[in-house]
């Protein structure tokens, strides 16, 4: 029975407490005001709480601040910003830092002054003194001067994140706080450390660069004033850029002139970006820049129609999202000249018959083929016109030609012969004529010649040639 009523009386022992423990947190503190009183070369503050609970004191860098946090504080009644200016002491900050804690700061203006704290009856006293000047304290009042140290935190930042191969990096390790000093270290793709630097608050930042591409890892610390390395994760990582690859193909790399060859770099890749433009270069044999060409839209192709023969270099350089370019790629066409043509000739001038002239016009239709650089032959049809009948012509007669003509350069020669219809009045019988022409080229695309030329002809049987020719000014188009 005796150990029934001991068990008893200890359950309601520890439900007591557990009630008032309950009823003490719910109950909280208000933090009444804050008496800032200079006392010559010492300064006491006073913190006045209507319930003590217990507290937290610390020191920031970079500003240099003191902070002390209270605990257990429901409200703050006292003034937020209260200004001191004794001892390298700006003022003194409330803040709330949680709905159950309130957070003092003191700022200073340079080093953190000497200080001790100690509890009163009314709340938390804070004396400031100066390093000849030590507090007057009672000897019953044991004095603690905390050692104070705040965790480092770093902070890493490296820009940009996509470069390319020996573009400068910036590091900037500025926003770390509680920190004397830094440290970067730099792992290439390989994981190998390339490289390191110490660095301070007063010198943060650092620049360097990469010559090969690929991904380079930044690892980042901090050191608070004890020597004590940052706990939080600082890493960075950034991306050297992998210049593209350029490839160029010809659909078929042999053609004629003036027919369209489609040059095609369609398949050119970037490995980490996409190729944003590629400019095409037509080099001739002399190594003469015969064209160029840039496309930006995909695919990347070039309709080429080359305007002479000759064996061409074409060269494909890409370049990608980052402004690097690739390695040329290049394919090799050759073009031949065009060898037939359709001809059209148009001319006019004289006609000599029954010892007198009259006017004479003709216009020509055939084809031209190119035999060799040289030569080539012309096979066509004529029509004429003389502006009134005159023994042997007639106002209208026809006829096929064959001509020959032989070229030195832009200038040619030509002869040939036509079969000449006959004409109801004045000629009764097919007859042949002796066909010269002279001219020049006036120009020459490889697809399209222009010449201009003079032209005679004269019967070789049956008439007078002296007395029975053609003569001509004419203009030929071969297309």
């Amino acid at each position: 029975m005796t150990m029934k009523k001991i068990l008893i009386s200890s359950f309601l022992l520890l439900l007591f407490f557990s009630f008032t423990g309950v009823a003490f947190a719910q109950r909280g503190s208000t933090l009444e005001r804050i008496v800032v009183t200079p006392l010559g070369d010492t300064l006491e503050v006073k913190v006045f709480l209507s319930l003590y609970t217990y507290h937290r004191q610390f020191r920031l860098y970079n500003p240099n601040l003191i902070g002390i946090d209270f605990f257990n504080v429901r409200n703050v009644s006292a003034s937020r910003n209260i200004d001191v200016g004794v001892l390298g002491i700006n003022s003194i900050r409330i803040t709330t830092l949680s709905p159950n804690v309130a957070r003092v700061f003191f700022d200073l203006t340079d080093e953190f002054p000497p200080f001790i704290t100690e509890k009163f009856s009314g709340g938390l006293r804070i004396m400031f003194w100066t390093e000849e000047e030590a507090p007057m304290v009672e000897k019953k009042v044991k004095i603690t001067v905390e050692k104070m140290e705040e965790d480092a935190f770093c902070d890493l930042k490296v820009q940009p994140t996509r470069a390319n191969p020996n573009d400068p990096i910036f590091i900037d390790m500025s926003s770390s706080q509680n920190a004397k000093s830094m440290v970067v270290e730099i792992f290439d793709p390989e994981g190998a450390k390339v490289a390191s630097k110490e660095l301070t608050p007063d010198s943060p930042q650092w620049e360097v660069n990469f010559d090969r591409p690929g991904e380079y890892v930044f690892m980042g610390k901090a050191f608070n004033i004890e020597g004590t390395v940052s706990e939080n994760p600082c890493e960075a990582v950034i991306s050297i850029n992998f210049p593209p690859s350029s490839k160029l193909e010809c659909r078929k790399c042999e053609g004629i002139v003036g027919k369209v060859i489609t040059l095609d770099a369609s398949g050119s890749v970037d490995p980490d970006g996409e190729v944003i433009q590629v400019d095409f270069e037509i080099i001739d044999e002399e190594g003469n820049l015969v064209d160029r060409f840039s496309n930006t839209e995909k695919p990347f192709t070039w309709e080429k129609a080359f305007e002479r023969k000759g064996v061409f270099s074409v060269t494909a350089v890409a370049t990608d999202d980052l402004g690097a370019i690739s390695e040329p790629s290049n394919v090799e066409v050759k073009i031949k000249q065009k060898k037939m043509y359709i001809l059209f000739d148009i001319g006019a001038l004289a006609a000599r018959g029954q010892g007198t002239y009259t006017g004479y016009g003709t216009g020509r239709l055939g084809l031209a083929f190119k035999l060799s650089k040289r030569l080539d032959i012309i096979l066509a049809v004529r029509g004429g016109y003389t502006t009134n009948d005159s023994a042997p012509w007639e106002q209208y007669f026809y006829s096929g030609d064959l001509i020959f003509n032989l070229h030195a350069g832009a200038v040619f020669i030509g002869l040939g012969g036509g079969y000449t219809a006959r004409y109801q009045t004045t000629q009764p019988e097919y007859y042949g004529e002796l066909l010269i022409n002279f001219g020049f080229d006036l120009f020459n695309s490889g697809r399209m010649i222009g010449s201009l030329f003079l032209e005679g002809a004269a019967p070789v049987v049956d008439l007078e040639p002296e007395d029975n020719y053609k003569v001509m000014l004419g203009f030929r188009l071969l297309f």
